[in-house]
């Protein structure tokens, strides 16, 4: 949960970076003393995300650069790089429920406990499905890697 410190740090960044050309490295030491908040804690981060979906309504992101801390303006090409990311890890999330979803113990479930266990289940199948197909298709259009129907085609 974001703070009132944390928003308004974001909205300082946003600002500054804002103002910057595409493909500018904006510093971890610059983002702390931009937003007064610490490098490695939940604030900092939380600062960069309330600045980035700012940055994002006036057609600016910035991306991790490493695991220095340090952030990078993307130029207009790397968005769809950006969003294949994004999918990649939504696709991780749901893969992640679902292991959650193997292990529940049914058999201990009450008779309403189970019937929603199943909806949720058939559920997460669907949007398996779903997830892995766009995924598959996301990477064909960003260009990453052909449709692997293409090469049995040809």
């Amino acid at each position: 949960m974001q703070t009132l410190q944390t928003i308004s740090a974001g909205k300082k960044l946003a600002e500054v970076v804002s103002k910057r050309d595409f493909g500018a490295v904006i510093y971890r030491q610059e983002i702390e003393e931009i937003t007064g908040c610490r490098w490695k804690t939940s604030r900092y981060y939380d600062a960069v995300t309330n600045a980035n979906e700012r940055l994002t309504e006036a057609g600016k992101r910035i991306a991790a650069s490493g695991k220095s801390g340090d952030y990078q303006i993307l130029y207009p090409g790397d968005y769809s790089d950006a969003y294949v990311k994004e999918v990649k890890r939504a696709k991780r999330c749901v893969t992640k429920g679902g292991k959650i979803l193997e292990g529940a113990p049914v058999n201990d479930m009450t008779d309403d406990e189970r019937k929603k266990y199943y909806d949720v289940s058939d559920f997460h199948n669907r949007m398996q499905a779903q997830i892995s197909g766009g995924y598959v298709e996301v990477r064909r259009i960003a260009g990453k890697k052909p449709h692997p129907m293409e090469a049995a085609l040809k």
